[in-house]
């Protein structure tokens, strides 16, 4: 009972940070010391042992998206320069810092700038007529912000930037639009069970190129969450933002 009640507690925290960009989910459970058996348990389908971890993670979504979703109502440009100061300081935890980059990993890099720049949809708003999206969009973003999560160093939440319906499931989860959340849920479930294993085994082999590209898709469809107007607040939120999360991603590359 204990067990359980501590696997809801370190869900819920869970739950609270994967909702922020920038934030590694495989990051925190390196640290909680679970990473290793949980991989091990989730190619095995041995997934009872982490049902209340799985209560406890949304409940944390639930609540943590609520609040940001309230924040992003009413202080749409603050909410927009804090996650954009997050996002942006979480490419020293996807990119090795430490090793001097090759010609290729800077035009890997900037291709996925440019890629990540156009791809990306029009600037985070959360108004209630962005609610709907594509099902197979949800069901993609899903699967592989769920398996990315797992991933240590990989903010699972920075793929639903990329394919532009960060906003779109923040709202979902707010108004509990059974629709997104069904689809969207479907894909975080086949993600975590299919592609995680693979992911990884991808990721470990080709770790150097993929984090670049990867670190330049998070740069290039940061241009979503550019604030409409810029003042002392704006760059005190973003400074802020940046500064913990560069801060924090010490801990992600000690992790890996």
């Amino acid at each position: 009972m204990v067990n359980n009640l501590l696997s809801v507690l370190k869900g819920f925290i869970l739950g609270l940070i994967i909702v922020l960009p920038g934030m590694s989910g495989g990051t925190v459970f390196v640290i909680l010391g679970m990473y290793e058996n949980m991989i091990k348990d989730i190619v095995r389908f041995n997934l009872k042992p982490y049902i209340p971890l799985l209560l406890g993670i949304a409940g944390g979504i639930y609540i943590g998206g609520n609040i940001f979703t309230v924040f992003f109502l009413s202080h749409r440009d603050i909410t927009a320069a804090l996650l954009l100061g997050a996002l942006l300081a979480s490419v020293r935890a996807v990119i090795d810092v430490k090793q001097r980059p090759h010609i290729k990993h800077l035009l890997i890099l900037f291709f996925g700038v440019v890629f990540g720049y156009f791809t990306a949809g029009e600037s985070i708003s959360m108004f209630p007529s962005k609610i709907e999206a594509n099902p197979w969009l949800l069901f993609i973003g899903g699967a592989f912000s769920s398996a990315a999560m797992i991933i240590p160093g990989i903010p699972g939440s920075s793929v639903l930037f990329i394919l532009s319906i960060y906003d779109t499931m923040l709202l979902s989860i707010k108004e509990l639009h059974i629709s997104n959340l069904f689809f969207f849920g479907v894909g975080s479930i086949g993600g975590i069970l299919l592609l995680a294993n693979m992911l990884e085994k991808i990721y470990d082999k080709h770790r150097d190129l993929l984090s670049y590209l990867f670190a330049g898709l998070i740069i290039g469809s940061s241009r979503t969450l550019l604030p409409y107007d810029i003042n002392t607040a704006i760059v005190l939120a973003f400074s802020l933002a940046f500064v913990v999360v560069w801060r924090l991603s010490k801990s992600t590359l000690a992790a890996q």
